[in-house]
């Protein structure tokens, strides 16, 4: 067997053993609608088992980067026929997840191959925010094994595929276009780790020619794809980092903390309270006021024995309005329960009270301090917040101007609708995974995750504490923001000029225009973690509702699974995410009628909607 550079061996001889180790049938995996992801991938349909042997023979001397793609096709076939596929194998639903956590909330995917003990990487790589996956596993924490054999590496393809056939909706057997597209954006690098036998030669080439950059020893013979070569752990760390299909974090606001005493891990603490403050006369209110940074106290700062207790914010920023005052009080509130040994709550008679471990005494200027940077900790660009506490007979005659604003905001919350607000609001959270996906929230449209709609405003307005990662192509752009809008072009589909005008610039470039309450036109995009699926049914001339994971089938043979892979990251008509509270909306698909249109839903949605179907409705209810 021929020698290579640095000691490797010919990959043709890890090609002709993975011939000879070939099944006598090609299997497909179960967990997808694909079958087979990575033939599918490479030639747009299930391999051939007798024209993939007879195409290996005719390449059996061809140069490396030729039968990398029918080695990685026969990877896939081996995998599929050994009794332990279902250990390793990514399903669809599981891909979604993949994706999703993979790069949103960490930096990217790394592939951790070869004969390494891959340990000590796995455990850095993961200290850096990485989703880490590897060859050889079993054992290690916080990552993904892939499993013990040299053809493992064929998962990690199928999940890259997968990503570009779904969120790219690159059509199966283009894998010229595939290649190109998660060469720029498929969040993930592959690392050599020790010796590679012919056959992980093999998959690593391909793997790198389909778009996979890689991290290799300085003696790796092969000059394919996006390679940095780098040796000893941190090298290999620091040359990993620096490919720019990487995410980066954002970090949103200005610098912001909270006091020592406070810490978020307080707030689900459990403990056994011995004593309270406050009652059903006392209160806590968010409001917009007109004021500058401060805090207004009572003359004892002890406040233990207050049967009668009044906490006043006002947030002395033009930008809050009464609705959004809503969603800060209730996170302004955390600020207390973030004390050790404290606990705010809001009684079911509308009073206040603030509950004491052991013996914490509560302290005035402690509660104050906490209330007003737990409110610049989650909402940093928030300008001017005074908290002022009052005790004694003063908190009953100000909880009646309370009790009459709260209900004023009530009033315009309930009443607040796309015709009556003057900005919309854009959310980019997704993109890392979902690139052409923004956000729309309006009042009569919330957001598809499920996020209440005013969370998304007030971080629109103010930044947020939570900071998903980011594409570095754009790193610059604020991953929130607010649209003004004037009159729609289209009241029923609910289409604005405005919102199509952010659309091509956000998207970027790709969505030209949506309709907000449409369906089989120009839908809103989707992400991948809404929480419910609207579709239209040709054959019923109606639209259904499917929750997430649903096990059974919609008519026409549609899956949750289906449907999910057709919807994810891109503008499908006659497929859109949709959450619970959209589900509630008045505006709820207006475009299509409403839900005189609904001909079927799952159970859940069902029961999600059932008030709200006409008396003479025949909707048909999944099992």
């Amino acid at each position: 067997m021929s020698k290579m550079a640095g000691g490797y061996k010919s990959p043709h001889s890890g090609f002709r053993e993975l011939v000879s180790n070939l099944p006598s049938a090609s299997l497909d995996f179960e967990g997808t609608d694909l079958g087979q992801p990575a033939a599918l991938a490479y030639l747009g349909e299930k391999a051939n088992l007798s024209d993939l042997v007879k195409e290996a023979k005719e390449l059996a001397n061809a140069a490396p980067e030729r039968v990398c793609e029918p080695a990685m096709i026969m990877a896939e076939i081996i995998e599929a026929s050994s009794p332990d596929w279902d250990k390793y194998f990514i399903t669809d639903e599981r891909t979604r997840g993949r994706v999703f956590m993979g790069s949103k909330w960490r930096s990217g995917w790394i592939f951790i191959m070869g004969g390494g003990d891959h340990a000590e990487l796995a455990q850095k790589f993961g200290e850096r925010d990485f989703l880490v996956f590897t060859q050889n596993g079993e054992g290690l924490d916080k990552v993904v094994d892939l499993g013990p054999r040299e053809t493992a590496g064929v998962y990690f393809l199928q999940l890259m595929v997968r990503y570009a056939m779904t969120w790219a909706d690159i059509k199966p057997g283009d894998d010229h276009e595939m290649g190109h597209f998660l060469e720029k954006d498929m969040p993930g690098v592959v690392v050599a780790d020790g010796d590679l036998t012919p056959v992980e030669e093999l998959l690593l080439l391909g793997l790198m020619k389909m778009g996979a950059p890689a991290v290799v020893p300085g003696n790796y013979p092969w000059e394919l794809g996006r390679q940095i070569r780098a040796e000893g752990a941190d090298n290999i760390i620091d040359a990993a980092i620096k490919f720019p299909n990487l995410r980066v974090k954002d970090i949103q606001g200005k610098a912001t903390s909270l006091p020592d005493f406070c810490d978020k891990a307080n707030i689900s603490a459990k403990f056994k309270a011995k004593s309270s403050i406050g009652g059903k006369d006392s209160f806590f209110v968010l409001m917009p006021g007109n004021v500058k940074q401060g805090m207004d106290l009572p003359q004892n700062n002890d406040l233990s024995g207050c049967d009668e207790i009044g906490i006043t914010v006002e947030i002395g920023d033009k930008r809050l309005d009464i609705s959004t005052s809503e969603h800060i009080e209730k996170e302004a509130l955390k600020g207390i329960s973030s004390i050790k040994g404290y606990r705010a709550e809001i009684s079911e008679d509308g009073g206040f009270l603030i509950k004491c471990a052991g013996k914490v005494k509560p302290d005035a200027s402690m509660i104050a301090e906490a209330v007003s940077k737990w409110v610049q900790f989650e909402f940093p660009y928030i300008e001017n917040v005074r908290v002022s506490i009052i005790t004694g007979e003063e908190v009953r005659k100000t909880k009646k101007m309370t009790e009459t604003f709260k209900a004023e905001r009530c009033s315009v919350i309930e009443n607040e609708s796309d015709d009556t607000v003057q900005y919309f609001h854009y959310c980019l959270e997704c993109q890392p995974f979902s690139k052409d996906h923004v956000c729309i929230i309006t009042p009569d449209r919330p957001p598809m995750c499920g996020r209440d709609r005013l969370l998304s405003k007030a971080a629109a307005l103010f930044g947020a504490s939570w900071h998903p990662w980011k594409r570095r192509d754009l790193e610059d752009q604020d991953i929130r923001g607010i649209i003004e809008v004037k009159a729609a072009k289209d009241t029923t589909n609910g289409e604005y000029r405005e919102v199509n005008q952010v659309l091509g610039r956000l998207s970027p470039g790709n969505i030209k225009r949506v309709q907000l309450h449409g369906l089989r036109e120009s839908p809103h995009t989707s992400c991948g973690c809404f929480q419910y699926l609207t579709f239209w049914i040709e054959s019923l001339n109606g639209f259904g509702i499917i929750e997430r994971n649903y096990a059974g089938e919609a008519p026409e043979g549609l899956t949750w699974n289906i449907l999910a892979n057709a919807a994810g990251g891109k503008q499908t008509p006659g497929i859109i995410g949709t959450s619970k509270n959209y589900l509630l909306s008045k505006r709820y698909m207006q475009g299509e009628g409403g839900f005189e249109s609904l001909r079927w839903a799952s159970p859940k949605a069902m029961g999600i909607v059932k008030d709200r179907l006409p008396d003479n409705n025949n909707v048909l209810i999944g099992t």
